[in-house]
C-alpha cells in the first residue's frame, strides 16, 4: 500500500512562493508575542553571521478535497510571521525607492496571479480573524493600535528591526540579504497528508517544537474536520465547553479524564491518538462526542465548586467530599466519578454515594502512600471503565476493583499513626472528620457544629510553633495532627504562642469535643502528642469508612 503523505524538505519562502495555503477557519489564531518574535528574528540574523543554515522545523500540511489550498496543521506561527517579515522588507524597500525589488517580494511571496481565478491572490489566507488585519497589511494601509492585534505588533516589531539593520538607502542590501536567507538557508521538513485527520496524526508524530499547536488544538481541528454538516453545533458547544478552563492543560486534563471515564487509563502522551478513536469518524459521531463531553462537563464543575446545584439537589452534605477533592488533590479518581454521575444519570443518590466512598478509599490510600505514581489513576480509570460498560454496578462491585488502593481497617489506624506533618487546610478538614467520629461514637449529635471550613474556624498548635523552633526534635512533631485542633476564632484570638498549660482552659471551652478534651492535660510533650496521635488514629476508620 502506497504511502498517504509525502515528504519533502524545503525552504520557508519556497512554500509561500510555490504553494496557495490557509489556515483552518476553526484553528487558533495567531499568537506569538514579542518575545517569540524577537527569537525568530534574533535565529536567522546568527544563522546570517555564522553563513549557516537554519532549520526551522515541521511542518505539517492536508490536502482538502475541492479545495485549491493546502491547509495548514502545523506551522501557522511560523510561516504567518514570515509572511509578516516579507512584507515589512517590502514596505522598508518601497521606502528607500527600491520599487523593483519591492514589487518582487510581493509577487514572488505575498500575492500571485491564480490563473483559474483570474485574479490576484494572497499566497497564505490566514483565519477570520487574522485575515482583515493581513489584509491591511498587504495593501499597507492604517492599522489598528499597539496592542490591539497581535499581527500589526509582529509587523511593527519587524520593521523596527528592520531600520536598525538598514538605517539608509545605501544599507538596502541587508534587507534583500534576508530575502535570499529565507530562499536559501531557512530550511524545513514538509509532511502533506492526503487528509486533515491523517495531517493531524501526523502533526503529533512530527512536531519538534511544540509551539504551534496545543493538545487541545489538536483535539479541537479533529473534532471539527468531523462535524461538516453538524460544524455549527459542534463549535458552539465546544466553545461553551472550552470557555470554562483558564488554561489549555486544565482543558486537556478534563478531557483525558472524560476518556478514561469511559475506556480505562491512557497517558496524556497518548491522548490524542485514542481521541481519534473515542470520537470516530463522521458527523453524526462528532455531534455525539460533543454532547457527552458537554454533560461530563457538568459533573466536573461540581467536583471543583461546593455550592454547584448539582450538589443542591441532593437531600445529604457533600461538602466534606467535594473539599476533600481539592484539599489532597485526589485527581485520580475523577474518572470514577465522571463515570457514575454518566451511567446512573438516573440515580444521583447512587453516584453520589460512590462519590463519598471514593473519597474515603482515596484518603486512606493517601495515608497509605498508595496515591503516588500512576497506580491509582490506573486503578481508578479501569474501574471506571466497568462502571461505564455496567458490570460494575454498586459499591462492592468497584471496591472489588480497587484492590491496589484499599487499604483495610488495621492498616489504616497504623498509617494514620504514623503519618507526619500535615498543612493547615488539611488539617482542619482531618480533625472536623474525627470530630464527628467521636461525636457518633459517643451517640452524640452533630448538631450545631461550626463549619470547619470557614473562617470562624481556626487551626492551634497546642505546642506553639516559636516554641519549636531552635529545638530539632519539636521541630519534627510540631506540624503533626497531634499536635493540631479546632479552635473557633473567637476563642483562638488571644491565645498567641503562649505554652500549653496557660491554653487549657480556653480549650474546655470550645465546641469540638476532641478539642476541649485537653483541658485535662497536665503538659504537652512528643510522648502526649504521640498518645493523641494514636487516640486519633483509632477514630479514623470511622471517621473515613472503607
Amino acid at each position: 500500500m502506497a504511502d498517504t503523505t509525502q515528504f519533502d524538505h524545503d525552504r520557508i519562502s519556497h512554500l509561500l512562493a510555490d504553494r496557495l495555503l490557509e489556515v483552518p477557519p476553526f484553528q487558533r489564531s495567531y499568537s506569538w508575542d514579542e518575545g517569540n518574535v524577537a527569537d525568530f528574528l534574533t535565529d536567522l540574523e546568527t544563522a546570517r553571521h555564522k553563513g549557516a543554515p537554519y532549520f526551522l522545523g515541521t511542518v505539517v500540511f492536508a490536502n482538502d478535497e475541492g479545495n485549491s489550498r493546502q491547509q495548514i496543521v502545523d506551522g501557522q506561527q511560523r510561516l504567518t510571521t514570515t509572511a509578516i517579515l516579507l512584507i515589512a522588507i517590502r514596505d522598508c524597500l518601497r521606502d528607500f525607492k527600491k520599487d523593483k525589488a519591492a514589487a518582487h517580494v510581493d509577487e514572488t511571496y505575498l500575492r500571485g496571479y491564480d490563473l483559474e481565478a483570474e485574479e490576484l491572490v494572497e499566497r497564505i489566507v490566514l483565519n477570520p480573524d487574522d485575515q482583515p488585519v493581513y489584509d491591511l497589511l498587504l495593501a499597507r494601509s492604517p492599522l489598528p493600535e499597539a496592542g490591539e492585534s497581535r499581527l500589526a505588533d509582529a509587523y511593527r516589531q519587524a520593521v523596527s528591526y528592520l531600520k536598525e539593520l538598514a538605517p539608509t538607502e545605501k544599507d538596502y542590501r541587508k534587507l534583500i540579504n534576508i530575502t535570499t536567507q529565507l530562499d536559501d538557508s531557512v530550511q524545513v521538513l514538509v509532511a502533506v497528508a492526503s487528509d486533515l485527520p491523517e495531517a493531524y496524526v501526523i502533526f503529533e508524530t512530527l512536531n519538534d517544537r511544540g509551539a504551534d499547536l496545543t493538545t487541545a488544538d489538536l483535539l479541537k481541528n479533529y473534532l471539527f474536520s468531523q462535524a461538516k454538516q453538524n460544524f455549527n453545533y459542534v463549535q458552539a458547544v465546544w466553545t461553551k465547553v472550552s470557555a470554562e478552563f483558564d488554561r489549555p492543560e486544565e482543558f486537556v486534563k478534563f478531557i483525558r479524564y472524560d476518556y478514561m471515564s469511559r475506556n480505562g487509563h491512557v497517558t496524556a502522551r497518548n491522548l490524542y491518538k485514542a481521541m481519534q478513536d473515542d470520537i470516530g469518524t463522521g458527523p453524526s459521531k462528532a455531534k455525539i462526542y460533543i454532547q457527552r463531553l458537554d454533560e461530563a462537563r457538568g459533573v466536573y464543575l461540581a467536583l471543583k465548586d461546593v455550592d454547584n446545584a448539582l450538589w443542591e439537589s441532593l437531600d445529604f452534605d457533600m461538602r466534606d467530599s467535594v473539599l476533600a477533592l481539592r484539599r489532597f488533590g485526589l485527581e485520580s479518581s475523577y474518572p470514577l466519578i465522571l463515570a457514575a454521575f454518566a451511567t446512573w444519570k438516573d440515580d444521583r443518590i447512587r453516584a453520589a454515594r460512590l462519590f463519598i466512598k471514593v473519597t474515603n478509599w482515596s484518603i486512606r490510600a493517601l495515608f497509605g502512600g498508595r496515591l503516588g505514581g500512576s497506580v491509582a489513576e490506573q486503578a481508578f480509570s479501569n474501574a471506571a471503565k466497568q462502571v461505564s460498560e455496567g458490570r460494575a454496578k454498586n459499591q462492592d462491585d468497584v471496591k472489588g476493583l480497587l484492590g491496589a488502593i484499599v487499604v483495610e481497617d488495621p492498616e489504616f489506624v497504623a498509617d494514620f499513626r504514623r503519618y507526619g506533618n500535615v498543612s493547615i487546610p488539611r488539617a482542619k478538614y482531618l480533625l472536623a472528620m474525627l470530630e464527628r467520629a467521636h461525636r457518633t461514637r459517643s451517640s452524640e449529635p452533630l448538631d450545631g457544629l461550626p463549619d470547619w471550613a470557614s473562617r470562624t474556624v481556626t487551626l492551634e498548635h497546642l505546642m506553639p510553633r516559636t516554641e519549636a523552633k531552635s529545638n530539632e526534635v519539636k521541630l519534627g512533631y510540631v506540624e503533626t495532627l497531634g499536635n493540631m485542633a479546632l479552635l473557633e476564632k473567637t476563642l483562638n484570638k488571644d491565645l498567641e504562642d503562649r505554652p500549653f498549660h496557660e491554653k487549657t482552659a480556653v480549650y474546655s471551652r470550645s465546641t469540638f469535643h476532641v478539642t476541649n478534651e485537653l483541658a485535662t492535660e497536665e503538659s504537652w510533650t512528643k510522648a502526649d502528642v504521640d498518645r493523641r496521635m494514636a487516640a486519633l488514629a483509632k477514630l479514623a476508620p470511622m471517621a473515613w469508612p472503607g
